[in-house]
């Protein structure tokens, strides 16, 4: 039997393992209500100044919603666990994608000064990697992304048609600064919620499961612990994860209206000179096609 499978009645999903069984009822209560989207679908993001890291960033994090709130009800088999590291691992992910746009979005920022009808459909960009010198660090990545947007609002030319940037509208406040910093201090190199071991020297560590209670070993603001083996209440980390992404969100959309200023203005300038060649058609005395 295939996992899903069209019927007179409907949809049927293949609930005989016992591991994902609780999804499938959850996800059959979901098809009951909403139904079942048959429709073909696609891989890949559009062109745009952050290089479509904000738009699978997105997704990463809508992903991570939806794991924990499988998890979060109860539709993982496991009680208190199997979800709580792909949820992480995605939320961390989707974090990491964000920031990387954010610096993808300074450099086309800093190509737009020197080229004020810059377009923003970015498709190719040549030596990415080089550009994140820290590719896994959320911390340093943040830090990398405000000297860089920092310098390119310093030196941006005030006489110019181009709106300046506002440092404070593209900046996380402090209390998010400090989320950030715990959420690196919980998983520095992107492995721990991965793999399940850790390499110490030439050895790995499994990150074994264990419900020891230490309010020490919680990072004060989001609640995740410092190493595994500690239980941490999800809501909490939830909330102050939640509250981070929407503010990274929010300097998505300040990057996304300026992109489509930018566009209108490119629109603008290309009605303008039609309607130059127009008059200057007409003054020749050639027929405009």
């Amino acid at each position: 039997m295939s996992f899903i499978e069209t019927t007179k009645e409907g949809y049927n999903i293949n609930n005989s393992d016992y591991e994902i069984k609780p999804i499938v009822k959850a996800l059959i209560a979901l098809i009951e209500k909403n139904g079942f989207d048959d429709a073909v679908i696609s891989c890949g993001v559009r062109p745009s100044p952050d290089f479509g890291y904000f738009e699978l960033a997105g997704r990463y994090w809508r992903a991570s919603l939806c794991i924990y709130t499988m998890g979060a009800t109860r539709c993982f088999w496991e009680s208190g666990a199997g979800y709580s590291e792909p949820w992480l691992f995605n939320t961390r992910h989707a974090i990491e994608l964000y920031i990387k746009g954010f610096i993808l979005t300074a450099v086309w920022l800093e190509d737009l000064r020197g080229d004020p009808w810059l377009s923003t459909q970015r498709s190719t960009f040549e030596k990415l990697k080089k550009l994140f010198n820290t590719p896994h660090s959320l911390a340093e990545l943040y830090n990398d992304y405000v000297t860089r947007i920092s310098l390119v609002i310093k030196a941006w030319d005030a006489g110019s048609n181009l709106d300046l940037i506002d440092l404070n509208q593209v900046s996380l406040n402090s209390n998010s600064k400090q989320v950030l910093a715990e959420l690196d201090e919980a998983d520095k190199t992107s492995f721990r919620f991965r793999y399940p071991s850790l390499k110490h020297g030439d050895s790995d560590h499994l990150q074994e499961i264990a419900w020891r209670h230490d309010a020490g070993m919680l990072l004060p603001n989001i609640g995740l612990p410092k190493e595994t083996g500690y239980f941490f209440d999800h809501r909490v980390a939830m909330n102050h994860i939640y509250d981070f992404v929407t503010e990274l969100r929010n300097i998505v959309s300040y990057f996304d209206g300026y992109g489509t200023y930018q566009d209108m203005r490119i629109d603008e300038m290309g009605d303008y000179l039609n309607e130059y060649l127009k008059e200057y058609q007409g003054e020749l005395g050639n027929e405009w096609p």
